[in-house]
């Protein structure tokens, strides 16, 4: 789920920005802290634990504040949309990206035309937008977002640096229009359970995954079931036109 693990990235030279310290493993923190010097802050994208497990340490090792989104029930200064943050000679813009987790944040580098993308764009593969949690609709919506921004390079929570961000988040957005008609064509199909809708959907990948897409189908019914092209009666899902 993590694909090679979690990205850290630090920001700046004299005093730089670390985003996502990542687990709170023996030596890693220490390993980061190594790497970065003065860190001036410690900032999130949002609190899931392969990203976040570390930070409360990392921020006490290095004396700095650690950031987070605004209404965060952590111990962590309120990092708002819109927030301009310095370091050193760089800016990071705070873009509430809500989707992938209700917490979300993605850090616009306007030096380099670049976004830190937590796990709202991954360098390979997709990300999961898992009901409850995750909302689609929110989503797309916040990657429309990022893709007004016009990045030239996105640097992914998990996975490879991306040098073509337009190509990448024009896949995503066609990639999850195309999971919601796969949806809507297993409902018609006859597939009226979330479970018959994952193995037709799915029927090509690993049944490993199949707890994962679960979620994810539930997400795109979620949003679908608020624009009224779908309805739930006595556990069978159908469509309404």
């Amino acid at each position: 789920m993590t694909l090679e693990g979690t990205n850290t990235y630090i920001v700046g030279a004299r005093a730089p920005v670390v985003i996502d310290p990542g687990p709170d493993l023996g030596g890693h923190l220490e390993c980061v802290l190594e790497a970065a010097g003065s860190p001036s802050l410690v900032l999130l994208t949002h609190w899931h634990q392969d990203h976040a497990q570390g930070a409360q340490r990392l921020a006490a090792m290095a004396a700095a504040p650690l950031g987070a989104f605004t209404g965060t029930a952590q111990d962590a200064e309120a990092i708002a949309d819109g927030d301009r943050i310095r370091a050193d000679e760089v800016t990071l813009v705070a873009m509430h990206t809500p989707g992938h987790a209700a917490d979300h944040l993605c850090f616009l580098l306007d030096d380099e035309r670049a976004v830190f993308t937590g796990d709202h764009v991954l360098g390979h593969g997709t990300t999961v937008i898992a009901h409850p949690e995750g909302d689609m609709a929110s989503y797309l919506d916040s990657l429309e977002r990022i893709r007004a921004a016009a990045p030239v390079r996105l640097y992914p929570g998990h996975g490879p640096v991306v040098e073509d961000a337009a190509a990448v988040l024009d896949y995503y957005m066609r990639h999850r229009h195309e999971r919601e008609a796969e949806v809507l064509a297993a409902i018609e199909a006859g597939d009226g359970s979330i479970t018959a809708m994952v193995r037709r959907i799915y029927a090509a990948y690993d049944p490993a995954l199949y707890g994962a897409a679960a979620l994810s189908v539930r997400a795109h019914l979620e949003k679908l079931h608020r624009e009224g092209a779908v309805e739930e009666r006595d556990g069978t899902w159908r469509t309404t036109r």
